[in-house]
């Protein structure tokens, strides 16, 4: 039997079989994987955008807890209330309630940075009556806010009940009343006045009480005719205001109420009679008399021969230096008597004549230290002086001192200003020179005790420069330097 063998392309073929078949199955395992991977892509993009949108949020929640932390949100009430704003309130209507001075507060959240900005312009609150007619109603307030980041979480009164009517007119009559009464021994007369009547509007409801414009004249104990414009009030029967109701313009009257005085009577001044001449140096300064003015009575003949004072009886001034004060009668004319009684209190004013002098005084030092010596520029100093001219002429040398005090100085140059002293009743007007220059030197056996010193005492007389009163003091004798 003959062996057969495969042909050249036969071994070829069969040679090239184990390496195909070898290349396909890696091929085909590649396929797979291949096939494998995609299918399995999906699963892992899903678990990996889970992560992202968790950190995304993490990092959302980290970001918020730091912004609060450093801008934290704030819940309280606003402290400024909110004015409300009427709107929408249709023609010929009107409110019976007056909301013009209402307020609504609020309660707000917003971060710390919007709150020290916040004002009460930021926000509006508006209760809007757009088409509500005539009748009652209940409207919420609406607030509004400029600041986005500010949210309002409670309108304390968030709700009005209100009150709608037509808005209508009628005249009424005005009527004038007087409150008080003319002086004693006058009559007023019926007022005068202008217009009649007025025109008064507002709701239907408020128009319908309104009986009369009212205005009321105070006398004030007037003696002689009472002019006044007045402003009118509508009032209902019981004469009370009626509120959110108007009157036209002007919304005023003029009243003329004539005053006359009592037949038979007449009110005179009082002029008290003076005699005398006060003290040398002193003067008259006022009189008055205790009533002013009396209302007299009797004939009307005789009254009319009055010319419009009666004298008292003579207050004698001869020698006065103070006030004087004395019980005097009225000198009246025959038949003619006084409501006010025959005597009045009369009262002289008497006044020192005021005069200026100039002295000068030697200036005192007060307060040098131990050991120490003061040389001053000047040995003394001019100073003006006025008063009653009788205190400045019983003054002597003792009356008035310059001190330089030279109280906590130490050695050197020091410009000092006098310290004047003077009577009461005396007053300094000006020292010439104002300041004086001051040398003070350690005290040794070459410069000798220096200017006159005093004691660090108070005095008697009162300082132009302190509400203390020193005593008069003299210089005290210089001391004799230690060798």
């Amino acid at each position: 039997m003959m062996e057969q063998r495969p042909t050249q392309g036969q071994s070829h073929a069969s040679e090239q079989a184990p390496d195909q078949l070898r290349l396909e199955t890696e091929s085909t395992g590649v396929v797979a994987s291949g096939s494998a991977r995609t299918r399995n892509r999906p699963a892992f993009q899903i678990a990996d955008l889970g992560t992202l949108l968790i950190s995304a949020l993490l990092a959302i929640v980290v970001w918020l807890i730091a912004i609060n932390q450093e801008n934290p949100l704030i819940v309280q009430e606003f402290e400024t209330p909110i004015p409300l704003t009427v709107v929408g309130l249709g023609e010929g209507l009107e409110l019976v309630q007056d909301l013009s001075g209402e307020t609504v507060t609020l309660e707000l959240r917003a971060p710390r940075s919007s709150w020290n900005t916040l004002r009460a312009s930021d926000f509006r609150a508006v209760l809007d009556l757009t088409g509500l007619g005539v009748g009652e109603h209940n409207v919420s307030v609406r607030v509004t806010r400029r600041d986005p980041q500010v949210t309002v979480l409670e309108v304390q009164r968030p709700e009005y009940t209100v009150t709608i009517d037509r808005r209508v007119e009628k005249e009424v009559p005005v009527q004038v009343e007087i409150m008080d009464s003319a002086a004693f021994g006058y009559d007023w007369q019926p007022p005068i006045y202008t217009p009649m009547t007025v025109t008064v509007r507002g709701p239907a409801s408020q128009v319908e009480q309104v009986v009369r414009a009212r205005a009321e004249v105070f006398l004030r104990g007037a003696k002689s005719q009472v002019e006044r414009t007045l402003p009118l009030v509508p009032v209902d029967a019981q004469n009370r205001p009626v509120e959110r109701v108007e009157v036209a313009a002007p919304g005023r009257v003029q009243v003329v109420v004539p005053v006359e005085q009592w037949p038979g009577r007449k009110e005179v001044a009082v002029r008290v009679k003076l005699i005398g001449s006060p003290a040398a140096g002193y003067r008259l300064s006022a009189v008055r008399a205790e009533p002013s003015t009396v209302v007299l009575q009797g004939d009307p003949d005789v009254l009319a021969q009055v010319p419009g004072f009666v004298e008292t009886e003579p207050l004698d001034l001869t020698g006065a230096t103070a006030d004087v004060r004395k019980r005097v009668s009225l000198l009246l004319p025959e038949g003619v008597t006084s409501f006010d009684g025959d005597f009045v209190m009369a009262t002289a004013g008497i006044s020192p004549i005021v005069g200026g002098i100039t002295v000068s005084e030697p200036l005192i030092v007060r307060g040098l230290g131990p050991g120490l010596v003061a040389e001053p520029a000047l040995s003394e100093v001019d100073v003006i002086l006025s008063g009653p001219i009788p205190l400045l002429e019983s003054m002597n040398e003792d009356d008035v001192f310059a001190i330089l005090d030279l109280t906590g100085l130490v050695p050197g140059t020091h410009i000092v200003e006098p310290v004047i002293i003077v009577p009461n009743g005396i007053e300094r007007n000006a020292v010439i020179p104002e300041t004086v220059e001051v040398t003070i030197k350690a005290q040794n056996a070459n410069n000798g005790a220096g200017a006159p010193q005093i004691p660090n005492v108070e005095a008697t007389a009162t300082s132009a420069t302190a509400p203390s009163t020193p005593a008069p003091v003299q210089p005290a004798p210089a001391s004799t330097p230690a060798p």
